[in-house]
């Protein structure tokens, strides 16, 4: 089971949506890194820390050990890094490139905010980016 130190407090990764408001105000703005709120396949949601300066699929599949593929490891041929967005988070980045947009047109469960996680780099500008990973996975290499 994956844990993280909270102001002395050891704490699933998953609870840390339940850790008090002062600590998750403290993670939130340590510096170099970013909350994601993530929704995963099964429904479940989690809030995780992770370094700024890194794509969104090594902050998931890497650093937070979710279920993402990245079979192509960011080439941008194979959709497995395939998330979608909350309207507000899809809004504070930049779109997608013409070559995102045909891979994601050959993945499963794309919606209007869906973008390739390789293609998204956190920056502290995407403290609290609403991540949803697809409820299939897709893989076109």
């Amino acid at each position: 089971m994956h844990r993280r130190f909270i102001l002395g407090h050891v704490l699933p990764r998953c609870m840390l949506a339940l850790a008090p408001l002062s600590a998750s105000r403290a993670l939130s703005s340590a510096p170099g890194k970013v909350e994601l709120r993530v929704k995963k396949r099964d429904g479940t949601h989690c809030h995780v820390y992770v370094p700024v300066g890194i794509s969104l699929m090594h902050a998931l599949r890497d650093v937070s050990k979710m279920d993402v593929e990245g079979t192509c490891n960011g080439a941008m041929v194979c959709a497995t890094c395939h998330v979608k967005l909350s309207a507000a988070s899809f809004k504070k980045i930049e779109g997608p490139s013409e070559v995102e947009e045909d891979v994601l047109a050959r993945a499963l469960d794309v919606e209007e905010t869906s973008r390739l996680a390789c293609q998204v780099d956190l920056t502290p500008e995407l403290d609290g980016l609403e991540v949803e990973l697809p409820s299939q996975e897709t893989d076109r290499s």
